[in-house]
């Protein structure tokens, strides 16, 4: 990566300033012949003000996050927030990077993952920045902390942001341990323990009604549970009831969840799974789009493999690719991996290594399935408008600087079925927090993330 000077820099945009080509104003005269008793025109003039920074990114492809087209400028961080984005005079600064060729982008948000064990005891997420990706939701599919409270006070230096969800499974075995029908009381207690879990952070519920003991939890249970939810302004994350044969049934009871209980939902890892269901989603997709249109605020996750977690050692691929394109492309679907970590950093899918490059490589680069501004939205700003978070997922000035910085001729997943656990390529730089933690393609071990916290309202 070209570094230069600062001087050199700061003399050459002043000297574009002055031709009125910096994108700021500069002073200016109008010649014309005055006319008798009349003054030559002259406009006030505009004053600049510098913009000071820690490090400056010159050069790259903007890509924002609101779905517009790229388009080419600057990007100026101080402590940890972007302080300065397109054309703009730089001022008094650190660090110059060279990005041109580039292209820059929010640090992608990852909504669905089962990571926050890793993350609490061996956080330098290497596997996670060198996708681009700055912040991660665990707690889904049911599985999360028995404390979201204790789980934050005990999180040591991390390298990524990190939020929750409170998740069914764990509500209920604290409650009702493994027994299938639930008492009044029984049901008041889960109650109770949702409402801790909002006040400590969390952002919604997440279930896997097809994962056992919540096969026993009824669609009016999950209602009053979700209205909770509701209450504090998060939302239902749901790993549906059957993604495979009742697939249709299990996304309309999701979509009655939604209604009855006022809650927002999040339909996670699309998909419907086996042969004998290929071309259905089609279907699923407007049964979303139906209940959008009726008012309920849905929204669908989807990962870029053909295989699931169970069809890893069993040599299938229970997905097919054309419905997973044609979830991917829908605007009401973004990305999320579906990744989980063992500890010691190691996954038993390569989606946690390289989920977010593999879909820009292989289906915005090299499919063209959609646009690189579409696909680079997905995982931005929907993400954050899910989770509430109002000062990241979008290249603004003011908000927090999680940024990545990639090669889109180069960005691939090097992750495998069979050999799952390698760094995606393409990555030259990323920014956690206004602090770089990636640069020129490798982590420098900087541990700059935050705890993420759902605030109603």
């Amino acid at each position: 990566m070209k570094y230069i000077s600062r001087r050199s820099f700061l003399k050459g945009l002043a000297a574009l300033s002055l031709l009125g080509l910096s994108g700021c104003a500069s002073t200016y005269a109008l010649e014309e012949d005055k006319m008798p008793g009349q003054e030559k025109f002259q406009p006030p003039v505009l004053e600049v003000k510098p913009v000071d920074y820690d490090y400056l990114l010159t050069g790259g492809t903007i890509v924002d996050g609101t779905g517009s087209e790229p388009y080419q400028g600057n990007i100026a961080i101080k402590e940890n927030k972007i302080v300065g984005i397109g054309h703009f005079v730089p001022g008094q600064g650190g660090e110059i990077i060279d990005i041109e060729g580039l292209t820059v982008a929010p640090g992608f948000i990852d909504l669905h993952t089962h990571t926050e064990r890793y993350l609490a005891q061996n956080g330098r997420a290497e596997m996670m920045l060198l996708q681009g990706v700055t912040t991660h939701i665990g707690g889904n599919c049911g599985t999360s902390e028995d404390s979201i409270g204790k789980y934050f006070d005990g999180l040591g230096a991390i390298g990524i942001n990190i939020g929750l969800l409170a998740g069914l499974k764990t509500i209920r075995m604290n409650v009702a341990g493994t027994k299938d029908i639930l008492t009044k009381k029984e049901l008041e207690a889960m109650k109770e323990l949702v409402a801790e879990a909002m006040e400590e952070g969390a952002f919604g519920l997440s279930v896997g009604l097809q994962y056992w003991p919540q096969i026993y939890t009824t669609t009016e249970e999950v209602i009053e549970l979700c209205k909770v939810v509701a209450d504090y302004g998060g939302f239902y994350s749901t790993h549906i009831r059957n993604e495979e044969d009742y697939v249709i049934p299990s996304v309309e009871e999701a979509i009655k969840i939604g209604f009855e209980a006022g809650v927002p939902v999040e339909y996670s890892h699309i998909k419907t799974a086996q042969r004998r269901n290929w071309g259905k989603m089609s279907r699923v997709l407007e049964l979303v789009e139906e209940a959008y249109v009726k008012g309920l605020d849905i929204t669908a996750d989807v990962y870029g493999y053909e295989f699931s977690s169970l069809d890893v050692g069993q040599g299938r691929s229970s997905i097919s690719e054309d419905d997973m394109i044609t979830a991917l492309k829908h605007p009401l679907v973004m990305v999320g991996s579906d990744s989980g970590l063992k500890t010691n950093g190691s996954a038993s899918h390569p989606r946690a290594y390289g989920n977010h490059p593999r879909i820009l490589g292989r289906y915005v680069r090299e499919k063209e399935v959609i646009s690189l501004a579409e696909c680079i939205k997905k995982m931005t700003s929907q993400p954050a408008r899910r989770l509430g978070l109002h000062d990241r997922g979008l290249l603004q000035e003011g908000n927090i600087a999680d940024i990545a910085v990639f090669d889109f001729e180069q960005i691939i997943d090097k992750a495998e079925r069979y050999s799952p656990n390698h760094y995606s390529e393409g990555i030259k730089h990323v920014f956690v927090n206004g602090k770089q933690a990636v640069k020129d393609g490798q982590v420098t071990g900087v541990l700059a993330g935050q705890v993420l916290k759902h605030r109603k309202g």
